[in-house]
């Protein structure tokens, strides 16, 4: 008997599911990692079935564990000519360098622009003949005949479909040998297979979970993939129980007959060599007129800018500009500025109101360019605090948009720099305590009735120290535990999803820009709508490189944006452009002052909380910068840390203002002694201990993360000696200032962020105190802020204003205001009426007025059921009673162009509907009484 020849390395797994499989695997990136170290094994293969999505994590995981990470994709294949579900089989592809990651993003791609389409995503064979550079081929299931983890014959063609693969992978190709895809009699049938073709085989074994006792969690896990209950599962669809993590040793017995297969392992390992570009920034190629880089453009753009905001540029305002313009340019950010700059320069020109948000109205440049508003030389504001030159991840600049035309400008982007260029970006949505609940549950075969009971019984989400307690005493479901004795096992389940990945959706606001086609630098998802999004959330984008913006849109300045295009359709405003009217609010203003002064802000944005209301009433704000103030007081860290009462008092004159240093008096004298934000923390560490700004803004990071690690330690040694040094503050004392920052840094407000939201609360309020009932409109029509409807309805009211319900002759879709004998009225939107078809509200909105209901009637041609509501409601009124109008609904003797026999006209005599009727009714159909 020959000698078996000796392994070249441990065995490791080469065909691995993790949780971002999205409930085909279990384990997480970090644990699959740890795992494999602990088992002394070099490499390990990440090989998701369509998702790519975990890659960066599992990247991180790996060599954080001194392993070598091997990226793939478990990828489903339709047979050459063969489009039945039948003959659909998996293939393992596993990328050895740069290409064969491109290769992947792009199939990863192609095949989840199908998930919204089909039930059984595949990709075609000619797919793979298009993108299998840079690839290994692992033959998965792809060679058997049946489908699934039961499948024991070959494939009477399995030559003819291996030369198919051998003619697209040539010397790439493996033939795969695994004992949990394959039966015992199979992978001998492989192995010959393998050994009449010259194709070298490999042995695999498909990993789904990582200890024996997590298969019964696995049958839970693809009952939900699957939508269905766990006891209806065919049991082909569950990976077997032996689908578990192994190690060396268990892979060596398991294959000790299939020695050319164990060894190859080594040879496929060695063959990949892929390093993501992770941490290399990948801008955007920007074609600039005259050869001008990326830099000097930004130089004459920025110095342009200063000349138009500044009456001359100082010496101040050049030094400032020259010192942020150096550090952008070492960075090499300056195309995230000018990509900016030209998506807020369209928005401007497009009329899209926009505003600016966060640590960027820190910086002078980003403020020339027209990207953010508040001045931050006024308020004294730090470059670093935005850009920091000792860390490398590029800034974040976020824009607010006008929610009503954000989709307009995200157009733009997609048409400027290219539809294969640009993609939303993912946020990875977990299973959280009901949600996960609520999944078991379904799982576990619970009716829906049943289903709805427990979530319910759920206390809703808070935050604190409550939260804490209850989670550690007794886990989420403690006292549901106590009411549903039987349900325990189903209870376990749940509590152990938790915070597991359950599906990809859109973020908010992020956008990313990519220098070549993006699916060949990240994988992308087909979402709702047609949207592409990138497979990586925000955090893992900003690894890889690519040019993210933050373009979000609120409502607040939707509400603005109406507001002037009502005030100039009806004449009363000059202003036909929305920015322009916005811009053209002044900065001091009486009736506003007198407005938020009242705290009657409700609406306002930011500013019409109870508690934010409370807070202006305390302070007496009177102001923009005051607004700006208790912004950043209402926050967890001032409010019980006794600092909001400290400075309302001294604000008001009530108390004398104290230092715990006479140093500290010039650093804190705007805030009354008082630290009040982030930026006074880098204030403090910079100008009394003597930092360099980069280093201060790393303290206030580290202090905000609560990080206890060395670099805090040493930190604060470098501080409390700095502040003797320079400024005379014994140890003792600068140790109760560096404790008085710490517990201020991680509740913290950037002044910056509180700015740029000031800004938009005062605007809201000017608008709300010189147009009262156009304001609400607009705050209605736009479905709201902090508070729903009915808190607006009773603040139109409580201002004098009419709100009546949706009628055919006045309404709009949404709420609007409409001048009945000049005075104001607001009339809900005919969108609100429940089962008013788009297609009614359009013919309405067309056709109108409306001389009798006959010509109502014989015009837009309602369906019974939308006369029948519009009547209830009151929508018909001055053409009929209700009892007339339903009359007339029980005729159904209407057609389009068809006036009736009979024409019923406002004159008609039967009694009218009482007021609690039409209470009732309109409860019904608009969701709030308006009577």
């Amino acid at each position: 008997m020959p000698t078996q020849p000796a392994l070249e390395i441990t065995p490791v797994n080469l065909h691995t599911f993790s949780h971002f499989s999205f409930l085909e695997g279990q384990a997480s990136q970090q644990d699959l990692a740890s795992t494999a170290a602990a088992a002394g094994q070099p490499a390990l293969a990440l090989t998701d079935r369509h998702r790519l999505t975990g890659a960066v994590q599992f990247v991180d995981a790996c060599e954080q564990h001194s392993i070598k990470p091997i990226l793939g994709l478990t990828l489903t294949i339709a047979h050459r000519g063969s489009p039945s579900p039948h003959s659909f089989r998996d293939l393992v592809l596993l990328s050895t360098d740069r290409q064969g990651w491109s290769s992947l993003c792009a199939l990863c791609s192609m095949v989840n622009d199908l998930e919204e389409a089909t039930s059984e995503p595949h990709l075609p064979l000619t797919s793979l003949e298009q993108h299998a550079d840079g690839l290994l081929c692992l033959s998965g299931n792809y060679l058997s005949e049946t489908r699934g983890f039961g499948s024991v014959k070959m494939h009477p063609q399995a030559h003819l479909r291996l030369d198919s693969l051998k003619s697209i992978f040539g010397d790439r190709l493996y033939v795969q040998i695994d004992h949990i895809l394959h039966s015992p009699s199979l992978m001998h049938s492989l192995s010959d297979l393998a050994t009449e073709s010259g194709i070298p085989p490999v042995a695999t074994s498909a990993t789904y979970f990582l200890d024996e006792k997590d298969h019964p969690l696995q049958s839970l896990l693809t009952a939900m993939r699957r939508n269905t209950r766990e006891d209806q599962l065919h049991f082909e669809l569950v990976p077997p129980q032996r689908a578990f993590f192994n190690n060396g040793e268990q892979l060596a017995e398991l294959y000790k007959g299939f020695p050319e297969a164990l060894n190859n392992i080594s040879e496929v390992v060695e063959r990949c060599i892929l390093q993501l570009p992770l941490g290399e920034v990948q801008f955007p190629i920007l074609a600039l007129a005259n050869d001008e880089t990326a830099d000097d453009h930004l130089r004459r753009l920025a110095f342009n800018g200063a000349k138009e905001r500044y009456e001359e540029i100082t010496p101040e305002i050049e030094e400032r500009l020259e010192h942020e313009l150096a550090s952008i340019s070492d960075q090499g950010y300056a195309p995230l500025f000018l990509i900016m700059a030209d998506v807020l320069q369209y928005a401007h020109e497009a009329d899209v109101p926009s505003g600016s948000r966060g640590s960027a109205s820190s910086s002078l440049v980003a403020h020339c360019l027209g990207i953010t508003s508040p001045d931050p030389l006024r308020l004294d504001l730090y470059f670093e605090r935005f850009l920091n030159p000792a860390r490398h991840s590029p800034p974040d600049i976020d824009v607010d948009l006008s929610s009503s035309r954000r989709d307009q400008v995200l157009e733009y982007v997609y048409e400027r720099y290219g539809h294969d260029h640009v993609a939303m970006v993912s946020t990875i949505t977990r299973l959280r305590t009901r949600s996960a609940l609520r999944e078991t549950a379904k799982a576990f075969g619970l009716t829906s009735a049943q289903i709805k009971r427990l979530v319910e019984s759920l206390p809703h989400r808070g935050w604190g120290p409550n939260r804490g307690a209850r989670n550690r005493t007794g886990g989420p479901y403690s006292k549901l535990r106590e009411q549903y004795p039987d349900y325990g096992s189903l209870f376990d389940a749940a509590e152990t999803l938790r915070g597991r990945p359950s599906h990809q959706s859109v973020h908010p606001g992020g956008i990313v820009i990519s220098p070549g086609p993006i699916r060949e630098i990240v994988p992308t998802l087909r979402a709702s709508k047609g949207l592409i999004t990138t497979q990586f959330d925000l955090e893992d984008i900003e690894r890889i490189g690519l040019v993210k913006l933050d373009l979000l849109g609120i409502r607040s300045l939707a509400v603005l944006g109406w507001v002037a295009d009502h005030l100039y359709k009806y004449g009363k405003s000059s202003y036909e452009r929305q920015v322009t009217f916005i811009d053209a609010i002044p900065d001091e203003d009486e009736a506003t002052t007198r407005l938020v002064e009242s705290t009657n802000t409700i609406g306002c944005f930011q500013i019409e909380s109870e508690g934010m209301r409370g807070t202006l009433r305390e302070i007496q704000v009177s102001n923009r910068d005051e607004i700006m103030a208790a912004l950043a007081l209402f926050r967890p860290g001032p409010m019980t840390g006794g600092l909001k009462d400290a400075y309302v008092r001294r604000h008001l004159g009530k108390e004398e203002v104290q230092y715990l240093h006479p140093a500290l008096a010039p650093l804190l004298v705007d805030t009354y002694g008082v630290i009040l934000y982030q930026e006074q923390v880098l204030k403090i560490a910079h100008e009394l201990a003597g930092l360099s700004l980069a280093d201060a803004d790393l303290l206030r990071r580290a202090m905000s993360h609560f990080d206890p690690g060395e670099q805090m330690k040493t930190l604060k040694l470098r501080f409390i000696s700095g502040a003797e040094d320079k400024s005379g503050v014994p140890p003792a004392i600068g140790e109760r200032i560096w404790e008085l920052m710490a517990a201020f840094a991680g509740y913290g407000f950037p002044k910056a962020h509180a700015a740029a939201y000031a800004e938009i609360a005062w605007k809201s309020a000017y608008v709300k105190a010189h147009w009262p009932a156009e304001f609400m409109a607009g705050v209605m029509a736009n479905w709201g802020g902090y508070y729903r409807q009915p808190s607006y309805i009773k603040e139109t009211q409580r201002l004098g204003f009419e709100v009546r319900a949706p009628h055919v002759d006045h309404s709009q879709r949404q709420f609007t205001v409409t001048y009945l004998d000049d005075t104001p009225v607001l009339f809900m939107g005919l969108d609100q009426v429940k089962d008013l078809t788009h297609h009614t509200q359009k013919a309405i909105l067309k056709k109108r007025p409306f001389h009798s209901l006959d010509d109502f009637l014989s015009r837009v041609a309602p369906r019974t059921l939308e006369l029948e509501h519009l009547a209830k409601i009151g929508a018909l009124s001055g053409y009929a009673t209700i009892p007339g109008l339903l009359t007339r609904v029980a005729r159904k003797d209407w057609q389009a162009g068809q006036p009736g026999l009979f024409q019923i006209t406002s004159d008609d005599t039967e009694q009218d509907w009482q007021e609690a009727q039409i209470a009732d009714a309109q409860q019904e159909l608009l969701g709030i009484a308006l009577v």
